[in-house]
């Protein structure tokens, strides 16, 4: 698939300010998520399962209501294919499914053994009124990954992105890991304690899906364009 940098979306790159947020969305979303585009080398990532871990760390946003991915899935494959194309397949397939927005995530570094994982994460909402929050200006000044190639001059862009990279061995990521392993109530009685999320890579992978969806859940812009799908009292697609 050809690939180009999204013209105009708000992004954040970067590959040590990392850190754990919470928020809560105001109203109801329903999210679909998109499976995971490799672009990182490693053949023996399943785009699937990772797609999995991300919607499941997702549904832990209050607020969030998160599709089986396997229903992105089945949709994709009713079309011939396997993953997202373009910012304008991403809000078809979210329209199909019945979703207000669609995650669409891709890895771009993956070291099992350090661990290492870089990754950038994209959300498309279907509401036209997800555009009126997007600062056009501060947007063009910052840096784009590179996940689906945009059609010239679609308006369809991400309403939230961002990407960085995750290098267990440094000490402020470990210790961002270790804080978020006492969330999911890892053991210290364990034989690795809560080191066991720098040492399985699944549960690596959880900890980097969790940090990239709360540094998207504390851009306000990337919230009020999600909530603006469902409108102010009114119930999910």
């Amino acid at each position: 698939m050809a690939l180009a940098a999204l013209g105009g979306a708000t992004a954040c790159s970067q590959s040590e300010k990392v850190g754990p947020h919470e928020r809560s969305l105001p109203v109801p979303v329903t999210f679909a998520v998109a499976p995971i585009l490799n672009f990182s080398g490693y053949f023996d990532l399943d785009p699937v399962k990772a797609a999995d871990l991300l919607a499941s760390e997702l549904s832990y946003v209050p607020g969030a209501q998160v599709l089986p991915v396997n229903r992105v899935v089945a949709m994709l494959a009713s079309q011939g294919g396997q993953q997202i194309t373009s910012p304008a397949h991403a809000l078809e397939v979210a329209e199909a499914v019945g979703a207000d927005a669609i995650v669409v995530a891709g890895v771009t570094e993956y070291d099992p053994y350090t661990p290492v994982i870089g990754l950038a994460v994209q959300i498309y909402a279907r509401s036209p009124l997800a555009w009126e929050s997007w600062d056009a200006v501060g947007a063009s000044r910052e840096a784009q990954p590179a996940l689906t190639a945009e059609a010239p001059g679609a308006t369809n862009v991400p309403v939230g992105q961002y990407q960085a990279v995750y290098n267990g061995s440094h000490a402020k990521v470990a210790d961002l890991v270790r804080a978020y392993a006492k969330t999911r109530e890892a053991s210290e009685d364990y034989v690795f304690g809560w080191q066991q999320y720098l040492k399985v890579q699944t549960l690596f992978l959880r900890f980097c899906w969790q940090d990239a969806i709360g540094q998207l859940m504390s851009q306000e812009h990337c919230v009020r364009a999600m909530v603006a799908c469902v409108g102010p009292g009114e119930d999910p697609a």
